[in-house]
């Protein structure tokens, strides 16, 4: 089948590849494999142009060494509020424009998106091939700064170093620079009474409430 990619998602990689021309693109996809062609996906190029059919995903890879924190993207996205957006999935979460509206919800599909975020685009052509930029500033801002010249990355269970020496006091715990257990029960703690997703991973929205 002859098939293409939305027009928006092909100026969000342009937009993407210019600004980290250096970032891996390991984890990079628009059309699907054959796992996807067996179930509902907008990897898939269900939706039509006349006879061309029209793949409305795209994941962008996760490399925070040369600069792109998929993380950081995704809630970039989901703060923005793009009327093209029909949902964004990064780390474990979703977040869509139609179901709860621009809020993080726990995604429990088998793809944990941990390696890239994933963007769906509407179906509707004005939506999927609108060539309009997308709001990129301050992606690659530690968020939401530098503490003592620090900076703040997406941080998990099993990292090291100052950054979690910085959390760890945040969190009132002793800074080892170590993420251990303690200090991933103490953020899903502070995730739960922030009421967001508690995955225990310290995105910019963590950070945020923190």
């Amino acid at each position: 089948m002859a098939w293409r990619l939305a027009k928006s998602l092909e100026t969000l990689r342009i937009q993407v590849n210019g600004k980290w021309p250096g970032r891996s693109k390991e984890s990079d996809g628009t059309i699907g494999d054959e796992a996807h062609a067996t179930r509902a996906s907008d990897h898939n190029p269900w939706v039509k142009d006349g006879a061309m059919g029209v793949v409305t995903a795209m994941d962008i890879t996760h490399d925070p060494a040369h600069g792109l924190d998929s993380e950081q993207l995704a809630e970039a996205l989901r703060r923005s509020k793009d009327a093209r957006i029909k949902y964004v999935i990064s780390i474990r979460k979703i977040a869509s424009s139609e179901t709860a509206p621009w809020q993080w919800r726990p995604y429990t599909g088998k793809n944990p998106h941990n390696h890239h975020v994933h963007i769906s685009v509407k179906s509707d052509k004005d939506d999927y091939d609108s060539t309009t930029s997308w709001p990129l500033d301050g992606v690659a801002a530690p968020a939401p700064g530098h503490v003592a010249g620090i900076k703040r990355p997406t941080l998990r269970r099993g990292a090291t170093g100052d950054a979690v020496k910085e959390l760890q006091k945040l969190l009132g715990l002793e800074p080892d620079g170590e993420f251990g257990p303690a200090t991933e029960a103490a953020i899903k703690k502070k995730q739960e009474s922030a009421n967001i997703v508690a995955d225990g991973i310290v995105g910019p929205h963590t950070w945020g409430i923190l």
